[in-house]
């Protein structure tokens, strides 16, 4: 009861502070005068694939609609992956050039932490605060909580996802084991694993479970427990100045599960697969992955065998905290033009509303930002008939809005440094409390030093 006062209580807390203007770093306010006529917006997105093409059709959507009637057009642009996207956001803000701003900018929830200090980036809270007609009570509060700082809205929730588990009912069967009752902690999840694999001679020819685990899925491993990666609330209540996890005890009760998991034989670490491709090929019986690739995972098993969906196993049978939310957030950039901040804003709107989310939730298995989603025909009779989107949307309900991927600045550095001394513990390299405090230094000195050269103290 006292944790959910306390989730109720943030969201609350969030949700007030939209109503009012942000105190953080916004855009330039020197902007031209209104211009007349026709907009023309650029879009820059991550999206590739058949994701590209579910993008392609809200825009069109949006141009044949709102922005018909408003004298609007967006041009969406994919720029490669979340990776090249922001090195040529970087490139862009470093060359202090507005014209060659994108209108709008999609960023994923790991790099909120620097879009957030871009001083040509309009927060979404000012925006949010002249425009009363946005029901922010309408938005997943997980999601809003994921791109705020410091109680103020960032950016806009898009395409947001929370990280699943996947398996192969037919190989569950093969076991004996019950396909209707997936693993529920990281101990079945071992037992499970060492279940279904299969060897011929020495050689695995099947694995039960395959991942190295790092800040992806520890963001929900540490989180579940009711703990935090870094200080100040994962770098959401203020800059993050060093991690926690450390003291905090979360790291070394999931570690302590995770040997036991990995020494009943069945689980494949440290090395680098394309469990997605293993999984699809029947060679792996289990995988966690974002629920944004159900749709891509469903299309590539085909009708080879049947596939279920789980929440995330718990490291303890009584964790509460549930999943972080990951995907990404839409951001407008001062480009010195009001008439094109304000139609960049329109589509921002547009792109949230029910209808828009469930485009987007059918064509991509992101799940919807926006709960009134919910209440349209369409997408219950969606639900009805495609039961495996439903797991997504149960475990996001199920889980607290203050359990979230930490806003830090360095999260390669941290995942390599979770990566390697996870790998050290469990492969008996060093104790548990040696891998630990490793695992602290490394990602405080990566930390210290980010902090040390942007003058963060």
């Amino acid at each position: 009861m006292k944790k959910q006062m306390k989730t109720i209580l943030t969201v609350a807390v969030l949700a007030m502070a939209l109503a009012g203007c942000s105190s953080e770093p916004a855009a330039n306010t020197s902007a031209k005068p209104k211009s007349t006529g026709p907009v023309s917006l650029t879009f820059w997105h991550a999206m590739g694939g058949s994701n590209e093409e579910v993008v392609k059709k809200m825009v069109q959507n949006f141009n044949e609609t709102v922005g018909k009637e408003k004298g609007i057009t967006i041009t969406p642009v994919f720029q490669g992956s979340y990776a090249d996207l922001l090195k040529k956001v970087k490139a862009a803000v470093q060359a202090k050039n507005e014209k060659d701003f994108p209108d709008i900018v999609q960023i994923p929830a790991s790099d909120t932490s620097y879009i957030k200090d871009v001083p040509a980036v309009i927060w979404a809270q000012d925006l949010l605060a002249k425009d009363p007609s946005f029901k922010v009570t309408d938005i997943e509060p997980n999601t809003l909580a994921g791109f705020s700082f410091k109680g103020k809205q960032v950016g806009i929730p898009f395409a947001n996802s929370t990280i699943l588990l996947y398996y192969n009912k037919n190989l569950f069967k093969e076991a004996g084991l019950d396909p209707t009752k997936p693993p529920q902690t990281i101990d079945e999840l071992g037992k499970y694993a060492a279940q279904m694999s299969k060897k011929s001679g020495s050689q695995v020819t099947q694995w039960g479970f395959s991942v190295t685990p790092d800040q992806y899925q520890l963001s929900s491993w540490i989180g579940m427990q009711g703990a935090y990666i870094g200080n100040n609330k994962n770098g959401r209540a203020d800059y993050m100045t060093a991690v926690e996890y450390d003291t905090n005890g979360a790291m070394k009760r999931f570690l302590s599960e995770w040997k036991k998991a990995v020494d009943a034989g069945g689980i494949q670490t440290g090395t680098d697969v394309k469990a997605d491709e293993e999984f699809a090929a029947g060679k792996l019986a289990m995988f966690v992955t974002s629920t944004a690739a159900l749709k891509g995972t469903l299309a590539k098993v085909a009708d080879k065998f049947e596939v279920g969906t789980a929440f995330l196993p718990k490291v303890n049978e009584t964790d509460k905290g549930g999943v972080a939310v990951g995907g990404s957030a839409l951001y407008i950039m001062n480009r010195g033009d009001k008439a094109a901040s304000d139609a960049a804003w329109e589509f921002l709107k547009y792109g949230i509303t029910p209808e828009s989310q469930f485009v987007w939730h059918t064509g991509t298995g992101y799940f919807p930002v926006n709960t009134k989603t919910y209440d349209l025909p369409q997408m219950k009779e969606h639900l009805t008939k495609n039961p495996l989107f439903k797991t997504a949307i149960e475990q996001l309900h199920a889980s607290s809005a203050e359990t979230q991927e930490p806003m830090g600045p360095v999260s390669a550095e941290f995942s390599q440094a979770m990566r390697e001394e996870t790998l050290n513990y469990v492969q008996g390299k060093k104790n548990i409390d040696k891998a630990i405090t490793d695992m602290a230094n490394a990602s405080n000195k990566a930390l210290k030093d980010y902090n040390r050269a942007n003058n963060i103290k």
